[in-house]
């Protein structure tokens, strides 16, 4: 697992968190990870930009995901009423550094990571 990178601490050693991603791929241009709800989905965007970090060699750990997003933010964003039996599905788009990062709302959380191809 990736080191930390981030203004939210890591977990204490040995706690268990609710962050493991329930599948995810990885293409040329896009990185892609759902996580089971309920999540905390300032850890799985954080989580998702630093393996999009280490999967791609033009991002970098400066400047810091906290210069584009408030990821605290992202907790909570949407409510229940406004995720369920509905086919329109929630989402929050952002940009970090140079890739357009987006979080869909739904049964699951999917961050999608974007990059400019090249």
């Amino acid at each position: 697992m990736s080191k930390h990178r981030g203004p939210n601490p890591p977990p204490p050693a040995g706690e268990q968190t609710d962050h493991v991603p329930a599948s995810g791929w990885t293409t040329e241009t896009d990185l892609v990870r759902e996580f089971d709800r309920p999540v905390n989905v300032a850890e799985a965007v954080i989580l998702s930009v630093t393996e999009a970090i280490d999967e791609w060699p033009e991002l970098s750990e400066t400047p810091p995901l906290y210069h584009f997003v408030n990821t605290d933010n992202l907790n909570g964003l949407f409510k229940s009423k406004a995720t369920d039996g509905s086919n329109w599905l929630p989402a929050a788009t952002f940009r970090f550094q140079s890739c357009q990062v987006r979080v869909l709302y739904g049964s699951t959380v999917r961050v999608i990571i974007r990059r400019d191809p090249w």
